[in-house]
Formats: structure tokens, C-alpha cells, sequence
């Protein structure tokens, strides 16, 4: 009996050793490993965390700089009792913010307006983050952030555009001198940056007489005519414009329109053309690019008509009546086609294009007989045209007698 209770004493206190053991050994490695991971991070944290200690200095050193209180002594008669100002560097930038963005209104240069707002925003950053309390403000640091990004993409911008005016050739400048005074340059190269060259030699046709024609042309150099029926009506020079449709009141067509005339190239002549959706959407992007634009069509407009009455008074013409015929009725399927190409869109007609209309209807002398034959072309009646709204079912009317008008004529060839 004794000898069992010394075997069970060793195995016990064999079992409490071998425990002991096996701690000791779990915590030598875990010490060791962490050891390890620890040495390993320390190399690997090293440098961010010197150059983090690093920005901080530097950070520490400015704020020290710009928020400490310096004194400017004034004669006493500026002060009261001749006591000195005190002031910051952090507080100037803040008083030099708000001076710049008061300045910045005085300017009418839009490259100078945004460089004075860039400047203004960048000062407010300073005092923003270097505030004499000594505590960041972020809301207006990050709003002036975003300020000085859309300033800067400007100025960029505006710097490229004026970059690209000195690449323009001297055909173009000459073209600009000559004829886009009113233009600004910058604008004048957007114009040109989206046009297509053309060269037509002696007797081409650029557009014929009924032809949907999607394009407005300028002649850069060369004479063309104009004819209607086979008759010459008037010539076409350097800087006249081809197939403007209205364009010159703010008649805004899109797509095709008719051509009411045959346009032919008398000799060696050079176009540029836009297509009118096109030139459109860049006029409703730019404008400035619109309002200079939109007046040399009208000084086109003017130059055009003293041309013809110059043409008619010179006695060029061999029967005066035909002509003034033919005149009229190339004015009156210019106005068709651009009616067609206006109420073709939709059944309803704003008041701002009916009066554009009107306008268009004054300046080239369109009667109310020919504005009602022209509108009944359309499928409109005046009183339609007047109210603004189409009536659907005299639509179809409209649509069907023309239909069997046609189915006539068929019969009788």
C-alpha cells in the first residue's frame, strides 16, 4: 500500500514538471516570435514615421511663424493712446483674401479676374489652416480647395485657346481682319476649328436649286452666281455667306433646309463650310462667339442687297421684269423653305419664333399673301400660325388633297 502511494506521488510531480516544461517553452517562442515582428515592423515603420515626424516639424515651424503675434509701432496720432498693432502673417493672408476677391470685380479681363480669384482663395487657404487659434477651420479650407481647381482649369484653358491663336495661318488672319472685325480671335479660330475647306473650279454647281442642303458655307476667295430658274439673279464674293437660311435674325434651323437658288463657282473659288447643327450647338455653347457672329450675317445681309440694287441700276440686266420675277420668287421659296424647316418639328410654335419669323418677314419685305400661300404649303393656316398650335385633323385634309392633287397629275401624264 505504501509503495502504491510512492508511485502515484512520482507520476504526479513527473506530470506538474513536464507542465512547467511546456509553459516555459510556449512562452521562449512566443517571446521570441514576437520579438521578431516586432523588430521587423520597427524596420519597416522607420522611415514613414521619420518622414511623418518630419512634416510635422516643418508644419509645427510654419505655424509658429504665421501665427506669431509681431507689434507695428504707428506715431501716436494714429493711434490710440500710441499703442502698436499686433498682428500675425496668418491674419494678413486672411485681411489679403477678401482685398483680392474686392479687386477682382474691378477687372474686366477674364484671364486677370480668375488669377486675382486664385490668388484670394490660395491666401484664405493659409489662414484657414494656420488660424491664429491654432485650430484648422476645414470647411472653408476645402470649399476654397475646390475653388481654386475650377479657377485654375480656366486659366488653363484660356491659356491653351490663346496658345492655339498664334498657330493660326495668315490666310485666316487676313480672313479675320477683313471680314470678323467684330470677332474676337479666340472665338474666330473655335469657328474655323470646326469648318471643312473647299475648292470648286470654274462651272461646278455648289448647291442646286431644290437640293435639302445641311451646310452654310463663306467663300474664302473667287466669285460665284446665284441662279434662279436658270436665271442669274446675283453674285456671291469673298466673305459672302451661301445657304444662311435666317440664320442672321437667330432663326434657329437644324438639319436640312431647301436651297431656293443654284449656286454656281464662276473660276477658281475656295469655301469653308459648317454643318448647321454643328455651328448651332457651338453658338448655343459660346456667346459671345453668337452675338459677333450673328452681326457679321447681318452686314452680309446688307452687302448682299445694295449688291443687287447696284446690279439693277447699272442696267446689267437685259429684262428687268423677269429678273425682279424671278428675284421674288427665289425670296418667297427661301421663306417657304424655312417655314417648312420650323413647323416641320413639332404642332405647336412658340411666341419666340413666331416673332423671329416676323422679324425675318419685315427685313426681307414678305407680304401676308405670300406668308399665307407659304404657310399653306406647310399644312399651317394663318389663324394656326397666329394661335400657335396645328389642328390635326386639317393636317390630314391638307395632307390628303395634296396627296390627290398628285395622283392627278400622275393621271394625266
Amino acid at each position: 500500500m505504501l509503495l502504491g502511494k510512492a508511485m502515484l506521488r512520482s507520476t504526479t510531480t513527473t506530470k506538474t514538471i513536464l507542465n512547467r516544461l511546456s509553459v516555459q517553452v510556449v512562452n521562449y517562442r512566443f517571446k521570441s516570435t514576437t520579438t521578431t515582428s516586432s523588430f521587423i515592423f520597427r524596420r519597416t515603420a522607420q522611415p514613414s514615421n521619420k518622414a511623418k515626424a518630419a512634416l510635422n516639424t516643418v508644419r509645427d515651424k510654419a505655424r509658429d511663424k504665421l501665427t506669431e503675434t509681431r507689434c507695428l509701432s504707428l506715431p501716436s496720432w494714429l493711434t490710440q493712446a500710441g499703442r502698436p498693432i499686433e498682428f500675425s502673417i496668418s491674419e494678413l493672408c486672411g485681411h489679403a483674401s477678401f482685398l483680392l476677391v474686392a479687386a477682382s470685380y474691378a477687372v474686366d479681363d477674364f484671364l486677370m479676374l480668375r488669377v486675382i480669384a486664385v490668388a484670394g482663395s490660395t491666401s484664405m487657404l493659409v489662414f484657414t489652416y494656420f488660424h491664429p487659434h491654432g485650430r484648422a477651420l476645414w470647411l472653408p479650407f476645402k470649399w476654397n480647395v475646390l475653388f481654386i481647381l475650377i479657377n485654375s482649369y480656366r486659366i488653363g484653358r484660356v491659356l491653351f485657346e490663346r496658345y492655339e491663336v498664334r498657330n493660326m495661318t495668315h490666310a485666316e488672319m487676313k480672313l479675320h481682319h477683313d471680314h470678323f472685325q467684330v470677332m474676337d480671335l479666340v472665338d474666330f479660330n473655335k469657328l474655323l476649328r470646326i469648318g471643312k475647306m473647299e475648292s470648286f473650279g470654274g462651272g461646278d454647281v455648289v448647291v442646286h436649286q431644290g437640293q435639302m442642303n445641311s451646310t452654310i458655307r463663306l467663300v474664302l476667295s473667287g466669285n460665284l452666281d446665284v441662279e434662279r430658274d436658270g436665271m442669274y439673279t446675283y453674285s456671291l464674293e469673298e466673305g459672302n455667306f451661301i445657304s444662311e437660311s435666317g440664320l442672321h435674325i437667330g432663326l434657329k434651323l437644324t438639319g436640312a433646309v431647301e436651297s431656293s437658288g443654284t449656286v454656281v463657282a464662276r473660276g477658281r473659288c475656295q469655301t469653308i463650310s459648317w454643318e448647321r447643327d454643328e455651328l448651332w450647338n457651338l453658338l448655343d455653347q459660346e456667346k459671345d462667339l453668337k452675338r459677333s457672329f450673328l452681326s457679321a450675317l447681318s452686314w452680309d445681309i446688307i452687302g448682299k442687297l445694295k449688291s443687287q440694287r447696284l446690279y439693277l441700276m447699272r442696267k446689267d440686266v437685259k429684262n428687268s421684269d423677269l429678273w425682279t420675277e424671278k428675284r421674288n420668287s427665289q425670296s418667297d421659296s427661301r421663306y417657304a423653305a424655312i417655314l417648312k424647316n420650323i413647323l416641320s418639328r413639332s404642332n405647336k410654335l412658340t411666341q419666340r419664333s413666331r416673332d423671329e419669323i416676323q422679324n425675318y418677314r419685315v427685313i426681307h419685305h414678305i407680304d401676308e399673301e405670300h406668308h399665307a400661300k407659304a404657310l399653306e404649303h406647310c399644312g399651317w393656316t394663318v389663324k394656326e400660325f397666329d394661335s400657335g398650335l396645328r389642328n390635326r385633323i386639317q393636317r390630314r385634309r391638307t395632307v390628303m388633297r395634296y396627296a390627290d392633287a398628285e395622283n392627278l397629275i400622275v393621271d394625266l401624264n
